[in-house]
């Protein structure tokens, strides 16, 4: 009886935790901590709405910040297919000290080469156009209720004027000019009468429009296409050692390179 009682015991008696079975644990922790950091980047980029991600999406993505930005999970995830949306560039328009004034498109594949390089620069374009907010007015702040609201777009237009003029002081040193303005461009896709009826090309100038930068009260209810602007053209530029100087443009409308035109990168929604 004693026998079949110390048998029965130990039938009972939990397996003891090895140190493999240990490992297996902390293994399958992290896979499950992986695959999460994996979705939590897309599911907060696709539930954000104005002002900020999906409460249900903040939590685990806050959490998982540091993994996500040390393994780089936080990449773009704007897909081009079936319709890749518009592309955004930058307009820079250059003054010396002597009133001659020029124009520095960015990208240009003219200018940046090898094709990463034109990459970060489209990129520089698409991060200022993402952080683009409307300027906040006297009569817009009076008649928002919603303060939060309000400290918030105002804190956000402060974010975009920073970082736009710090691209105005590097485009003033650079090119060793007087005075130099940003504006934001968007190249869209031509539809299908465009392309099959009209045989409009990519780089086709009616295809690029200028966003404006207006309070939200006087803004026009579509971008404003490029119209032909007379300037002066560049008689004398020198630029800082080793400075490529910018494109001369003489009285005559916005050109658009046909060479800037070919396939998207890995990032890109449309060859701008």
């Amino acid at each position: 009886m004693a026998k079949r009682a110390n048998s029965a015991a130990a039938a009972t008696k939990p397996d003891a935790v090895t140190p493999r079975s240990k490992w297996k644990i902390l293994f399958s922790i992290l896979i499950v901590a992986h695959l999460l950091a994996i979705v939590a980047e897309p599911f907060a980029f696709f539930t954000r709405g104005a002002n900020s991600a999906s409460p249900a999406a903040l939590p685990i993505r806050a959490n998982l910040a540091p993994y996500v930005e040390f393994a780089y999970l936080n990449h773009g995830y704007f897909f081009f297919a079936p319709n890749p949306g518009p592309s955004h560039l930058l307009e820079c328009q250059l003054t010396s000290a002597s009133g001659e004034q020029s124009r520095l498109r960015l990208p240009d594949l003219r200018a940046q080469w090898p094709r990463l390089l034109y990459h970060r620069h489209f990129m520089l374009a698409e991060f200022l156009h993402q952080l683009h907010v409307p300027p906040v007015t006297a009569q817009v702040e009076a008649t928002t209720p919603e303060k939060d609201l309000l400290a918030a777009w105002k804190t956000e237009r402060s974010r975009f004027e920073m970082v736009r003029d710090s691209m105005i002081k590097h485009l003033k040193i650079r090119y060793d000019v007087e005075s130099a303005q940003i504006s934001r461009l968007e190249h869209r896709l031509p539809n299908d009468i465009e392309v099959f009826r009209d045989k409009i090309q990519l780089s086709d100038e009616r295809l690029y429009a200028v966003l404006p930068d207006a309070p939200i009260d006087t803004l026009p209810t579509t971008p404003q296409p490029i119209a032909p602007q007379p300037i002066a053209p560049l008689q004398i530029f020198t630029p800082q050692p080793n400075a490529p100087a910018p494109e001369q443009i003489p009285n005559r409308s916005v050109e658009i390179p046909k060479s800037s035109v070919s396939a998207p990168s890995v990032n890109e929604q449309s060859p701008p």
